[in-house]
């Protein structure tokens, strides 16, 4: 199984529009993985995650095959993460013939998308199917994706989800946009099995203790080291990580990434990296694949 991370900002990218601060700066100055679109990633170059404004531009970046493409899970409602106008492209004024594209959404994701999939202008050229935390589904051509949403810690008036994804026997969790877990996430995540790689959102930034210290100074004023609710930060992204190794889900060939980075955080891709890499986490940039 692969995925391939075609976003890997937060909701302003970096760099941010109107902005100036040092990491905006420095993307602008070193460009290449110091920028960073809003948040969205493909697995085996057929499943979405998530469908943000920038898809437009992901799909001539990395010339995304529409052919393949016919399933799009969503995590939740936010701008960066839904853009539902785009799905209007999806209609005959827009486009030629095409495949259907099937989205997959809780509650408020989806009614936000069935205001354009349920246009009669719209044909059946997309249509949404509601999803619960907690409640399995397959989704693929043939069903061969065995999708699992769980409980996100995020805005819950954005329907907020996390994705386990089991294919041919690998198993991928996909942790954008939430804090730490909530608890019946992680009861219904005991029964799942060791996963291959698991993708945790990083917002808050990615500073963490120094060798031998309990307490530290942050890297810079700017990072939220202790972002637990909403979002998370390295550092409790690290507490995500040691749970998950006590409750055997995952193990040391489990491939660990950080993703959805801001520019709040005051760190931009090199120090993110630098930092990340001591405790074998791998920081997300846009382009990234992994193989699994």
């Amino acid at each position: 199984m692969k995925i391939k991370y075609l976003g890997s900002g937060a909701y302003e990218g970096v760099p941010a529009l109107f902005c100036g601060c040092s990491v905006c700066r420095e993307a602008k100055e070193k460009r290449g993985r110091f920028i960073r679109s809003r948040s969205q990633a493909i697995i085996n170059d057929e499943l979405l995650m998530d469908f943000p404004p920038d898809t437009v531009w992901h799909s001539i970046q990395y010339n995304l095959d529409w052919t393949r493409i016919g399933h799009c899970l969503i995590t939740h409602s936010h701008g960066d993460h839904l853009h539902p106008a785009d799905v209007e492209m999806a209609g005959a004024g827009f486009t030629g013939e095409h495949r259907p594209l099937h989205f997959y959404a809780a509650q408020d994701g989806y009614e936000k998308l069935r205001c354009m999939t349920d246009d009669p202008e719209m044909g059946e050229a997309s249509d949404v199917t509601l999803v619960e935390p907690g409640v399995a589904f397959t989704a693929g051509d043939n069903g061969e994706y065995r999708i699992l949403p769980l409980w996100a810690n995020h805005n819950p008036e954005t329907s907020p989800v996390i994705y386990s994804v089991f294919h041919e026997g690998k198993r991928i969790l996909y942790a954008h946009d939430t804090g730490i877990f909530p608890e019946n996430t992680w009861k219904a995540l005991a029964g799942q099995g060791r996963y291959d790689l698991i993708s945790l959102d990083c917002t808050g930034g990615t500073s963490g203790p120094r060798d031998g210290e309990e307490d530290f100074t942050p890297v810079c004023p700017g990072d939220f080291v202790e972002w637990r609710d909403g979002h998370m930060s390295l550092r409790t992204n690290r507490e995500v990580i040691r749970r998950m190794r006590l409750e055997n889900l995952i193990d040391d060939k489990t491939v660990i990434v950080a993703n959805h980075f801001s520019h709040n955080s005051g760190l931009g891709y090199e120090k993110t990296r630098l930092e990340a890499e001591k405790y074998g986490i791998l920081t997300a940039y846009d382009g990234m694949e992994v193989e699994i």
